[in-house]
Formats: structure tokens, C-alpha cells, sequence
């Protein structure tokens, strides 16, 4: 339940306690600054000052002063749209808020962020936020970052009514709770989410309540009143260090001017009646009379000295941002990335003669990461799944045994929360890798992601990086259907701030990894699920590859194929094959979509003149798009036929075995599009057209054929063929099959089988028991009957959906 904080009623001249005089008048001042700042803004904003459009903080200042009293420089606040008034109570200069609104190259984001985004390190704002909600999970990161690092710092979140609806307040409230991080929740309750009511809004107006849900305490309090703030803040600072963990705090207060300016203050969704009665809440004006009649610490003279020093300040304000001058067009790409991308990369002196070891991909994307994380002990790692566990494909395995729950964070089914909370971390001490286990999930986080992640560095003016790596899994595998099949790095690839990685194998995937980790942006690791049973020669200790530099894999004269991640490995199957026929194909690993390394593919285009690009992901605005167009810049002379793409067709990843095969890209459909692309006819990709309008032109080739009878499901009565390691002739009867389990589990090993030939068996009584990386089963019979034959011996390694044995039915 809620509770409402009351001051201890004071006598004449007795002080609140813990506050003197001037504590009592720097509270005042602060008060009195933001009102002055923010009517200031409101006319120069009218009088068409500056661009933009604003939110002003009008009637709440008594709550972020309250607040921001007890926080230190280095403690950490996120804010909303409505955040002057924050910024100021943190402590960011006047005249440097004031430039920013001018959008002058002196403001604390040099012109970048206006109004809504205003980011200062050194004053402990992590930023205003144009999205509501955004900066709560940010917030929550900054306490995770706190604990990590052993400090006691403190994360403060400051949003409106409104946000409480949203799923960021949720998760990262939840998550808050269940890490015990040092973050104290100020829901600023002004009654209304731009024009809705909040009556209109949740049927439980009572805010502070929710956190009972969490097992968070929660705390409502008068927002007017910035002593009533001050006192429940004093309390919740104090849990949040000593360790007790976070606090919800419902301030209840109100804005009197409109949700923004032009917006009617009264007349459509508030009263005049009702603005007027808050009105004579002031939280300035009824300070100011305690200061005088109640407390007798100031006299008037004294008020009138602060105020005149407050106009002083705010038209100096003015003056400095006027004088100040614009942005230099030319910047307008800066502090888009690090400048260099890459960390330091140490050279390798063993140069081909260095040690190796021949591993499975997990171990050695987890080689690298455990590597990193003892070389630097504020990296964690957030995931679900990935604790004690050792997450769903094993890729965590061990690093919780040694790194413990605090640095591999097990958290809650809750995308957007814990890589907000991520991002906060990163941002603020930390590197942070937060595992999304299927990329098809970064869409519920994706608002962080793109807002957050990838544009804090520009918006804040390069103060602000996030070295950050989100990871996931790519790729079409084992049916597994529209939502654990996609590609989509072409869509992350498509917002600036982001680097893209998708490598091949398991020696690039360490690589990759460590240096993503070292890196000072955020990095999509993108790893294809049909790739981790895979293994490979891995260079042993500290091995790094730099970001944006593609491999050539395979030299060839005649066509460059240009792939990577699994079709990566298709393009080399095809190149094989095109070689008996006398076609010499380059082959080349991009590694990276962001940064793009077209240069080695144009230098390639000088041998062979003709190009394939082959991916994984959908075409319409694609890589294959993106390869193409930089060709034709860069290399148009060295074509001499026009540039080929193959792509997964463009449709919703399906189920069924036949429709799966035919939305892929085999390597019989690489090999026809390199005779095609040498013919001069390249094949084209399926794009949407208006059923009314006339079909696209151009040609498009009729997709190969595949054989999918492979891969369809057996039925009762199938007539089975034998396979290598049996002699079943043409039995008839019902398939013993290898289950179709874990997504990347490819194959299993026979240990034992509890029947023999001629041995009578129920349906659903154990015949066999075979063994895979990550755990030992039985497989049971599918019928009543006779166990008729054996097609995999013990000892025998089989795959997924392969025929083991033959049951003749009773």
C-alpha cells in the first residue's frame, strides 16, 4: 500500500528538521530559477525565437527541486519531454540549457538535441527524452552500473502519469526490484498524459500503489510542496545507498500551462476553475510565504535580493545564447560512431604461425567473452536464461560458475526493460552485453535500441557513449516458422549509431566478439543458429579483428559472390561445384554489414568483373540493394555484366517442410544464378506490386527447384528404405525416427538399444537411447509390434528426423 509522507507541523521560527536557513533559501532559489527560466522560454518561444516546440515545467519545479536536493553531482537522472525544469534542478547551467534551445553550438548538445534532448555527463543528466517512458529503464541500468561497480550512486527516474500505461515503466520497475538496484522512481502525477485524464486512463489512479505489485515500496506525496518532497526523498536516497534498493515516489502535482505551447491551456479536456485552484498551490509562491510569516528566516529584502540575482542570471542567460554562434553545417556527421570505429586492435606477431585450437562455435564466442570479462570486471552480461543455466543453446555455459549472478545477470522475460537497463549501464561505467537469445525479439526492444542505444552519442554531442553488444540468433532453421526465423540486419543496419556484425565461423565469431566488446558503440552480434554445431581452427588467447574489414575466402577470376553468415558457406558449396564446370569464383565474408567494407568488394570487381550478392534477409531495401548501388558508384567500369542478387523470397518465414524449402536460398539456386549472372542474366528478386497496376518489368526467373521429400514428416506405413548402417531391405511397417528437439542440435550419438531384432515392443516404452551435446534421452516406440530392424548401430552418430529403426505393427 501506498503511503502519504506528512511533515512534522513547525512553530513559529522553528526549522524543518535537518534544514537550515540556507538550505531553506537554496531550495527557494532553485524553485524560483526554473519558474523564471521556463516564462522566459515561453516568451522568446512566442515571439519566434527559436524552432521546435517545447514542453514547459510550470507549477511542478517544488518536485524536481525536492528531489534533486539530495542527489550528488555523480548520481544520474533521466527525464521526460518536460525537462528543463530537471536539468536545472541537477544542476546544468542555465546559460548552456538556454543555448540548446536556441539550438547553438554552445549548448550542452551543441544544437543536437533542442527542447526535449538535453544530455550533460558532467551534471549527472543522462537526458530529457522525446518518447514516454524511455529514460525509466535507462535509470535502472544506472543502479545496476552503481552495484557493479561498488559505488553508491543512485539512478533517478523522473516521468509523468502517463508512462505508468507503458511497458517500460513495468519491466523496469519489476527489474529494479528483483536486482535490489539503488533507483528511485518519481512518477510526476500532473492528472493528465497530454489531454488524457488519468481517470481515463488506468482504473487505478492510486500510482503509487503499483509498486506494491513489484515488492517495491511506494510512496505518495504532496508534489507542491517541496519540503513534503524533500523529506520522502531524504528516505528513499538513503534505502537506495545503504542497499535496500529502489523506491516508487507518486508526486502529486500540476502543470498550468498546456501539455505545450499553442496548446489551449483550458477550454478542451481542464477548466479555468480547475487551473485556478492549482494555481493558488503555487509551490514558489507558498514557499515563499513560510520563508517570511512561518519561519521567519528571510526578510523581504532578502527574497527580493534572490530574485533580482535569479532575472540577472536568466537574462544573461539569454544574452549568451544569443551571442553564440550556430552549428558548423560541416559537423553534421560527427559523433554519428567512435571516431575511429574500432578500439586498438594489438598486432599479431605470430602472424600464420599462431597457436590454434579446434573448437565449436559457442566455445569459441565464449572463449572470447570470458576472456574480455576478466581482462575487464565491469562487463556484464543480461539475458534469460543465461545465468546458472547457461542459456538456451548452451552459449553462456560456465560463465555464471565463475563470474557470479551479479555480473551474469538472469533476468525476467522482459526485452525492453533489461536492455534499457543495459544500455544505462553501459553508458554509465559499464560494458553490457544483452543477449536476446532470436534477433525476431529485437523488435520488443526496439525503441531502445534505436532511440537510445544508437543516437545518445550524436544527440549528446559525443559526451554519451554505449559500449554495449545486443546478441542474438539469425536464420532460417528446422521449421521453426515465422517468429525464430528472421535475418533482419538490414533493418538495424538502416539507423546510424549502430554497428551490424554477422560473422561465419567460429575463429571470426571470437574475433569479432572481443573487439565488439572493446568498441565504444553498440553492436548488433548477429549469429546464425545453423552455424553453432559448427567447428573450426580458433587462434588461442587474445585474438581480435577489426570491425568493417570482409575476408576474401576463396580466390577466384570469373564472378565474386559476396555473402555472409550461413549462405557464407552455401557460396563456397557453389564455388565448388562451378569449378568442375572451369568457373572460378571469389568468394567474400563480409563480417560486418555496418561498417560496409565495399572497397574490397569493388577491388574484387577488377578481377571478375561480374557480381552475386547472396543474403539471407529480404531484398526489398536490403544488403543486396545497398552492394549494388555502391558498385555502380565505385566500380561501374570494371562491370561487364549487370550485378546479380539472390535472396530469401519475400514472404513470412512458413512451417511447413515444402514452403520452408521454397523461401530459402540452396546452393542449386546459387550455381543457376552465377550462369545466369555470366549470361548476362541475372535473376530478379520478387517485389511487391499493386494488383491494379501493370505487372513489374524486367524478368524474373523461375525459382529451382528443390527437393523436399527429404525433409517431409513419414507417416504410418511408409515404405522405408534402409539406410547406410542397416539392411532392412523393404521392410514395411512404422519408422523409429531421431525427434526433431533443440533448435541447433544437429546430431545425436546411439548409445544403446534396449530391444533387439524380433523383440516384441509397445507404443511408448523406450527402444533406444541416443545422446547429444547437450543432453542424454530415450526414443520410443511409435506403435504396438515387432522390432523388425535396426538402421543405426550403437556407436552411430544420426541427425535430426533420420529413420533409426523399423516397428511391423501387431
Amino acid at each position: 500500500m501506498s503511503t502519504k509522507a506528512k511533515a512534522a507541523p513547525a512553530t513559529s521560527r522553528s526549522l524543518p528538521p535537518g534544514l537550515d536557513k540556507a538550505a531553506l533559501l537554496g531550495l527557494y532559489e532553485r524553485m524560483l530559477l526554473l519558474r523564471r527560466f521556463e516564462l522566459t522560454a515561453q516568451d522568446l518561444y512566442r515571439k519566434g525565437q527559436w524552432p521546435g516546440f517545447i514542453h514547459l515545467y510550470v507549477g511542478e519545479e517544488a518536485t524536481a527541486v525536492g528531489v534533486c536536493a539530495h542527489l550528488r553531482r555523480d548520481d544520474w537522472i533521466t527525464s521526460t519531454h518536460r525537462g528543463h525544469g530537471h536539468a536545472l534542478a541537477k544542476g546544468v547551467p542555465a546559460k548552456i540549457v538556454m543555448a540548446e534551445l536556441f539550438g547553438k553550438a554552445t549548448g550542452c548538445c551543441g544544437g543536437r538535441g533542442g527542447s526535449m534532448h538535453l544530455y550533460d555527463p558532467p551534471s549527472g543528466l543522462f537526458g530529457t527524452n522525446g518518447l514516454v517512458g524511455a529514460g525509466i529503464p535507462l535509470a535502472v541500468g544506472v543502479g545496476i552500473s552503481a552495484l557493479v561497480r561498488k559505488t553508491d550512486q543512485v539512478g533517478v527516474a523522473f516521468f509523468g502519469d502517463g508512462a505508468v500505461n507503458h511497458g517500460t515503466f513495468h519491466e523496469a520497475i519489476n527489474f529494479a526490484g528483483v536486482q535490489n538496484a539503488p533507483v528511485i522512481f518519481v512518477c510526476e502525477n500532473n492528472l493528465y498524459a497530454t489531454a488524457t485524464p488519468l481517470t481515463l486512463a488506468t482504473r487505478n489512479t492510486d500510482i503509487a500503489s503499483k509498486a506494491a505489485a513489484y515488492g517495491v515500496p511506494g510512496v505518495a506525496v504532496d508534489g507542491n510542496d517541496v519540503l513534503a518532497v524533500w523529506e520522502v526523498v531524504r528516505q528513499a536516497a538513503e534505502r537506495a545507498r545503504s542497499g535496500a534498493g529502489p523506491t516508487l515516489i507518486e508526486s502529486r502535482t500540476y502543470r498550468t500551462v498546456g501539455h505545450h505551447e499553442g496548446d489551449p491551456i483550458t477550454g478542451t479536456y481542464r477548466t479555468q476553475e480547475e487551473v485556478d485552484q492549482w494555481k493558488k498551490r503555487c509551490p514558489i509562491a507558498t514557499f515563499r510565504t513560510k520563508l517570511l510569516e512561518t519561519w521567519q528566516v528571510a526578510s523581504p529584502g532578502e527574497l527580493a535580493a534572490i530574485d533580482s540575482r535569479i532575472e540577472q542570471e536568466i537574462q544573461e542567460a539569454v544574452d549568451f545564447a544569443r551571442a553564440s554562434p550556430d552549428p558548423d553545417p560541416a559537423t553534421v556527421t560527427h559523433h554519428v560512431w567512435a571516431e575511429p570505429i574500432n578500439p586498438p586492435i594489438p598486432a599479431d606477431p605470430s602472424s600464420g604461425t599462431r597457436q590454434t585450437v579446434n573448437q565449436g562455435w559457442l566455445e569459441a564466442a565464449r572463449d572470447g567473452i570470458a576472456e574480455e570479462m576478466r581482462r575487464d570486471r565491469h562487463i556484464i552480461y543480461l539475458g534469460e536464461g543465461t545465468g546458472e543455466r547457461g542459456g538456451t543453446f548452451g552459449h553462456t555455459k560456465g560463465l555464471w560458475h565463475e563470474f557470479g549472478a551479479q555480473r551474469l545477470i538472469d533476468t525476467p522475460i522482459s526485452e525492453l526493460g533489461f536492455t534499457g537497463a543495459a544500455i544505462g549501464a553501459a553508458a554509465t561505467g559499464c560494458r553490457a552485453i544483452a543477449d536476446l537469445m532470436f534477433v525476431d525479439f529485437l523488435f520488443e526492444a526496439g525503441s531502445q535500441i534505436a532511440h537510445q542505444a544508437a543516437k545518445l552519442r550524436y544527440m549528446s554531442n559525443g559526451k554519451i557513449s554505449v559500449p554495449l553488444v545486443i546478441r542474438a540468433a539469425i536464420g532460417a532453421i528446422k521449421n521453426a516458422g515465422a517468429h525464430h526465423s528472421g535475418s533482419y540486419y538490414p533493418v538495424w543496419a538502416h539507423i546510424p549509431g549502430l554497428l551490424v556484425v554477422v560473422p561465419s565461423n567460429p575463429a571470426d565469431a571470437k574475433g569479432l566478439f572481443k573487439t565488439a566488446l572493446r568498441a565504444s558503440d553498440p553492436v548488433l552480434f548477429l549469429e546464425h543458429k545453423a552455424l553453432f554445431a559448427t567447428k573450426g581452427d580458433v587462434p588461442v588467447g587474445d585474438h581480435l579483428l577489426p570491425l568493417g574489414q570482409a575476408s576474401i575466402v576463396r580466390e577466384g577470376s570469373d564472378i565474386t559472390l559476396v555473402s555472409c553468415g550461413l549462405y557464407l558457406h552455401r557460396c563456397l558449396d557453389a564455388a565448388k561445384r562451378l569449378e568442375k564446370e572451369g568457373v572460378y569464383c571469389e568468394v567474400i565474408d563480409l563480417r560486418t554489414i555496418v561498417p560496409l567494407d565495399v572497397d574490397t568488394i569493388a577491388a574484387s570487381l577488377t578481377k571478375t568483373g561480374r557480381l552475386l550478392i547472396v543474403d539471407e534477409a529480404w531484398a526489398m531495401c536490403g544488403m543486396g540493394g545497398e552492394i549494388a548501388a555502391a558498385m555502380m558508384e565505385l566500380a561501374f567500369d570494371e562491370l561487364d555484366a549487370p550485378i546479380g542478387r539472390l535472396h530469401t523470397e519475400t514472404a513470412t518465414h512458413p512451417f511447413s517442410p515444402s514452403l520452408d524449402s521454397a523461401t530459402v536460398v540452396p546452393v542449386e539456386k546459387i550455381v543457376s544464378a552465377v550462369h545466369a549472372v555470366l549470361a548476362g542474366r541475372p535473376p530478379i528478386p520478387h517485389r511487391a506490386h499493386a494488383p491494379s497496376a501493370s505487372p513489374p518489368s524486367g524478368r524474373r526467373e523461375p525459382a529451382e527447384k528443390t527437393d523436399t521429400k527429404s525433409r517431409a514428416f513419414p507417416s504410418a506405413g511408409h515404405p522405408v528404405q534402409p539406410g547406410a548402417s542397416g539392411s532392412a531391405g523393404s521392410i514395411q511397417g512404422q519408422p523409429v525416427l531421431m525427434p526433431h528437439g533443440d533448435l541447433t542440435v544437429t546430431e545425436a550419438r546411439v548409445i544403446a538399444w534396449h530391444k533387439k531384432i524380433g523383440d516384441a515392443v509397445r507404443a511408448g516404452e523406450a527402444v533406444v537411447e541416443v545422446e547429444t551435446d547437450k543432453a542424454t534421452f530415450p526414443i520410443e516406440s511409435p506403435a504396438n509390434g515387432r522390432l523388425a530392424a535396426i538402421l543405426a548401430p550403437e556407436g552411430a552418430v544420426v541427425t535430426h528426423g533420420q529413420e533409426l529403426a523399423i516397428i511391423q505393427p501387431a
